[in-house]
């Protein structure tokens, strides 16, 4: 294996067109009605010229694993390496467009998201060609830091069930984790910096595309460090901005001072990290011998010990599956129910809302027909040096990720959601609620409505157990 790192960094603005509507199913469903600030696709590539991996992040919320699996090989491809060494982390920004295959919708709107997923696919396929076109020899150094713009959202509401709330005494996952990517001299090519948090600052009122918390985070580092900032969203499954959802129209004020917090402690950690100078030892000045000095020495040694990229697919069994016989009554239930609406008078966001759970019901009729269905978790890490990306494709709650971390052999591990794609939430057996996830009920929390992603069921409450063992297993292959 090559004993250097080389780098390279490029961006690609990728707004929608005007009228293009959110992947929401309620909030956050509306057709975007201006551009509030650009989004991004920032993609890094490393090499050791035996070994290459990209590493895309994206102002996006949600994409089908189809739509993430070509991309990356399209990326790939343009690259030559396969689509284990593609990473592509979405910020989970709800103020962005989504992709024709999230949700079923009107002709007009499937029009617009298909021309905007082929032109998302041109700007990436650009993007990691730019990046690899600049590769030059680099370093590569990581820190951590903390932050408390996040708030723990799942609040017990007065008639005891949970709610989309905030609880503030509840702790969350604090760590900004951090990595510098220098030239040789020490100047930055890129930063990665990761934080666990729903990126809702702009609400739903706002019918807005804007990069949302992180778009600010970045301007610190880029303006006060230099080089590329990229945000990695990290383990936020269960957390949302301090502030809460954005409730007013014009929502720049608070999208801006949580991003300079958020920025500004990235920036802290970022400039504390050398990659190319380090302390010697104490040493007086000339002929003074009772002041004694540290003088810098430059870094010697292998700027690239180990480079390398691993993924799996982690099979997730379903809870408690209906018979065949419920699916498909609730399947000509959810069906009858959309074609009511469609002809009736309701409002747009209603028939999305059918739409969508007909499209669950008939997955749910085909997961109860089918002989051992599974929920499928894709997991990928990519190791350089003694730093790992730990990417999933389903929203993560921060207690799964302080969980990978722990059982990480690795140095500096940073555990993302959100990676590739995304199919469902993964709360732990203790997030369930009391008698078990029920069929029949309409949650209050997001992340036990399965239904919203088109899951058929629940999976069993160990499964968020059984998935930290197995990422666990995939980040020591690499260790």
């Amino acid at each position: 294996m090559s004993s250097t790192l080389y780098a390279g960094v490029a961006r690609r603005v990728i707004n929608p067109k005007i009228g293009t509507a959110m992947g929401g199913l309620r909030l956050f469903s509306s057709p975007i009605q201006a551009i509030e600030s650009d989004l991004t696709a920032t993609v890094l590539v490393l090499s050791n010229e035996t070994t290459k991996v990209a590493v895309a992040a994206l102002d996006l919320a949600v994409f089908s694993p189809a739509e993430g699996l070509a991309m990356r090989e399209n990326m790939g491809n343009a690259i030559g390496v396969p689509a284990t060494n593609v990473m592509l982390n979405l910020s989970h920004n709800h103020s962005s467009p989504c992709l024709p295959n999230w949700v079923p919708d009107t002709e007009e709107q499937t029009r617009l998201k298909t021309r905007y997923r082929d032109n998302l696919n041109d700007w990436l396929v650009e993007a990691v060609q730019e990046a690899d076109s600049r590769l030059q020899p680099a370093r590569i150094g990581a820190g951590w830091g903390e932050s408390d713009i996040g708030i723990y959202r799942r609040e017990t509401g007065p008639d005891g069930r949970d709610v989309l709330g905030e609880v503030p005494d509840h702790p969350i996952d604090p760590a900004v984790g951090v990595v510098r990517v220098d030239d040789l001299d020490g100047n930055p090519i890129a930063v990665l910096f990761s934080y666990g948090c729903h990126p809702v600052t702009v609400g739903p009122r706002s019918m807005v595309a804007s990069a949302d918390f992180p778009g600010p985070a970045r301007d610190v580092l880029e303006k006060c460090l230099g080089g590329t900032a990229i945000f990695l969203q990290a383990c936020g499954g269960n957390i949302n901005p301090r502030p809460g959802i954005g409730y007013e129209v014009d929502c720049r004020d608070v999208k801006g001072r949580i991003g300079m917090e958020l920025g500004s402690e990235a920036l802290r950690v970022a400039a504390g990290v050398r990659t190319h100078l380090e302390p010697g030892d104490r040493i007086p000045l000339g002929n003074i011998p009772n002041i004694l000095f540290r003088p810098w020495r430059n870094v010697q040694g292998d700027t690239c010990t180990y480079l390398g990229a691993v993924e799996e697919t982690i099979g997730l069994e379903f809870g408690n599956l209906p018979s065949r016989e419920e699916a498909r009554r609730i399947r000509d239930q959810w069906s009858a129910e959309l074609e009511r609406r469609k002809t009736g008078n309701a409002r747009q966001w209603e028939i999305r809302v059918a739409a969508r759970f007909a499209e669950w019901s008939e997955n749910l009729l085909a997961a109860a027909e089918a002989d051992h269905p599974t929920l499928d978790l894709e997991a990928q890490a990519i190791r350089v040096n003694d730093i790992v990306l730990l990417g999933m494709n389903m929203e993560i709650f921060f207690e799964t990720g302080l969980a990978i971390k722990a059982r990480s052999p690795l140095r500096h591990t940073l555990p993302l959601g959100y990676t590739n794609s995304s199919i469902s939430y993964l709360p732990r057996e203790v997030d369930y609620p009391e008698g078990g996830w029920k069929l029949g009920e309409i949650y209050h929390v997001p992340d036990l409505l399965f239904q919203s992603y088109g899951v058929p069921v629940a999976p069993r409450p160990d499964a968020e157990e059984i998935a930290v063992d197995r990422v666990s297993a995939l980040i020591r292959k690499l260790a």
